[in-house]
């Protein structure tokens, strides 16, 4: 059974026994890298003094870009590439249960040295006017989404640095190890989408859909990068797919970029979880919220099994959900909003424009000094292009930053790779549970 708009009514919680493949992935998690020296420790209460009494929300919301990772050895990328399209079967089948390793952190397995090159490169490529000195923070929904759960007490260790670019401060996750791996992950989450999504022709072969969005949080200008479950075809206006001027790439060294696909509207974006009918009571909803609020998804995926065939799939348009959420949570929103400002007076004040974040425990934040081999956000070239200002797209006779050239609009040119070339213009637990997990929420063991 599938339905659309469902109203979300809330539910119980609870939690079952875990099986030892599903808590194998901890055992199993390489040791963590070095701190710095200590610097500074800032406590939750300490933030309750500087939290203005305001009306704190998130507003002017866009799309901003997108693109897709290949499934490639070398760092290859396709803007503005896409999003899988909901397909769902007419008939429901048993699907086999997942097996084998995942990458934690995607992004910063596949560019590890500078994660956010990627996302600035395919922004700059889609919105070459685009004023980076009016953006006050960039970060990802992994580290935008471990501090939103530091200033509602939930307990999970986290660390991500950051590093101060002209006007901006850059968010980087930071795993154990860049390549890090889940062991033993089982349940649905990705055998689901893969009977129940389709890539296009467009952007054959990709791993997953990356996405950026811009919004005024609180006077804060604020860009995140989200990856993308899905779309729903009947939410795409058929303007998104009114095709345009092809756009100009720049050749880079180490990574490649590659133009296909067409962007799709934010409206049009779903987040996806599975889940097993013994956990239909479960508040599923009410736990994601945070994160869709973060990354302003309006659409939630909810599909429950039974063995391995999903009889229950909720379509359900969550935006009143999602805006009711932050009315109720006012407070906590004002501390989050509160943290965020520190961090970013913190790093613009500090001589090196960098620091390390740690959180160990419930209600203390450690700020550390970031040592040499902790990733940096972007590269020396891009820092020099985003301090620069708006990127001007290279013609025919200029040389590209990382002496490149104008991509080819020749068919031939991607034939190999499926892609055309003419396009339009968010863990450490000991009792944790991958089953309901996925790359989204970086398997943190509590979905």
């Amino acid at each position: 059974m599938q339905t659309r708009n469902k109203p979300y009514t809330g539910g119980q919680s609870s939690r079952w026994p875990k099986s030892k493949t599903q808590t194998a992935a901890l055992i199993e998690r390489p040791p963590s890298p070095s701190v710095g020296p200590l610097v500074e420790t800032w406590t939750l209460d300490s933030l309750r003094g500087l939290a203005k009494i305001s009306n704190t929300t998130i507003a002017k919301c866009e799309s901003i870009a997108s693109f897709n990772w290949l499934d490639k050895k070398d760092p290859t990328i396709v803007v503005p590439g896409g999003p899988p399209v909901w397909t769902p079967l007419s008939e429901p089948v048993q699907l086999q249960e997942d097996s084998g390793d995942y990458l934690r952190d995607p992004n910063g397995a596949r560019y590890p040295t500078n994660p956010l090159d990627p996302a600035v490169w395919a922004l700059l490529v889609q919105k070459s006017s685009f004023q980076t000195s009016e953006v006050d923070i960039f970060a990802c929904g992994s580290t935008l989404g471990n501090l939103l759960r530091f200033v509602r007490k939930v307990d999970k260790p986290f660390r991500f640095t950051i590093q101060k670019v002209g006007n901006t401060v850059f968010f980087v996750r930071r795993e154990n190890k860049h390549d890090e791996r889940i062991i033993g992950v089982r349940g649905y989450g990705h055998s689901f989408p893969e009977a129940y999504t389709k890539w296009s022709s467009e952007v054959k072969g990709s791993a997953s859909h990356q996405r950026l969005i811009k919004y005024d949080f609180d006077g804060l200008a604020c860009v995140v990068r989200f990856e993308g479950d899905g779309y729903l075809p009947d939410l795409a206006s058929a303007d998104e797919h009114d095709e345009t001027s092809p756009l100009t790439i720049p050749e880079l060294a180490r990574l490649s970029m590659q133009l296909g696909g067409r962007p799709v509207p934010q409206e049009a974006i779903f987040d996806l979880k599975t889940r097993s009918v013994r956990r239909i009571l479960n508040d599923v909803l009410g736990e994601e919220l945070p994160r869709l609020w973060l990354t302003q998804i309006p659409n939630f995926i909810l599909a429950f099994h039974d063995r391995g065939t999903f009889h229950d799939i909720r379509v359900q348009d969550v935006r009143k959900e999602v805006q009711n959420w932050e009315k109720q949570n006012q407070g906590m929103l004002q501390q989050f909003a509160a943290l965020l400002r520190k961090l970013v007076d913190h790093v613009m004040d500090s001589p090196d424009g960098r620091c390390e974040v740690r959180c160990k425990r419930i209600g203390i934040l450690e700020i550390r000094t970031q040592l040499d081999d902790a990733p940096v956000g972007l590269s020396k070239e891009l820092h020099e292009v985003w301090t620069r200002g708006p990127w001007s797209p290279p013609t025919s006779d200029d040389e590209c930053v990382g002496g490149g050239a104008v991509a080819s609009t020749s068919d031939n040119d991607s034939a190999d790779d499926g892609v055309a070339v003419d396009i339009a213009s968010f863990s450490d637990d000991e009792s944790a549970d991958f089953t309901a997990c996925s790359p989204a929420c970086g398997y943190c063991g509590k979905c």
